[in-house]
């Protein structure tokens, strides 16, 4: 296969199919302390011709990152796994949407033209943390806690800002 044919192959694949992509750095500057991207891709271009979405799966949350007006901005919406009640998925031939069902805010979180390589390992780790954060921790995990973590887990709820978090991190340290 030569280099022309496997960009024609990349193109087609990327309008029909979406593709599994890097983290941008804008994203990466989004997250908490012990987060970590578990999951990342692009939305098929068939879904958005000009300027698909990015979907990235994390360990406390689902981000979508939607560029507009040409891609010379960007919206990035984030969706908790704590505000997470279920999840459905819509197998296509080429790509699946994935739905969820918020429990508190209005608008529910639809992610649309993922691979469906993808949208299955996607699914299942949503699917996972939602019942590892509903679940909460049990009794032996209460007591095992120390300070920090139950702060980073409080910062990572969004119960407390980042300058919170800072200030309570430098006293516990000491």
């Amino acid at each position: 296969m030569t280099d022309e044919d496997e960009d024609e192959k990349s193109l087609t694949g990327e309008i029909f199919t979406g593709l599994e992509i890097e983290i941008p750095r804008d994203i990466l500057e989004l997250l908490i302390p012990g987060e970590k991207v578990l999951h990342s891709v692009r939305q098929a271009r068939i879904e958005q011709a000009i300027t698909p979405d990015s979907i990235f799966v994390t360990t406390h949350r689902v981000i979508v990152r939607r560029p507009t007006t040409l891609g010379l901005r960007r919206l990035v919406t984030d969706y908790k796994y704590t505000d997470m009640a279920n999840t459905e998925i819509k197998k296509g031939l080429i790509n699946s949407d994935i739905f969820i069902k918020m429990r508190f805010l209005s608008e529910n979180c639809c992610l649309v033209g993922i691979p469906n390589r993808s949208a299955a390992r996607m699914f299942r780790t949503i699917q996972e943390r939602i019942v590892r954060t509903t679940a909460g921790p049990g009794p032996l995990e209460k007591s095992a806690e120390d300070p920090l973590q139950i702060l980073k887990v409080r910062y990572a709820r969004g119960e407390i800002t980042r300058e919170e978090y800072l200030f309570m991190k430098k006293e516990l340290e000491g």
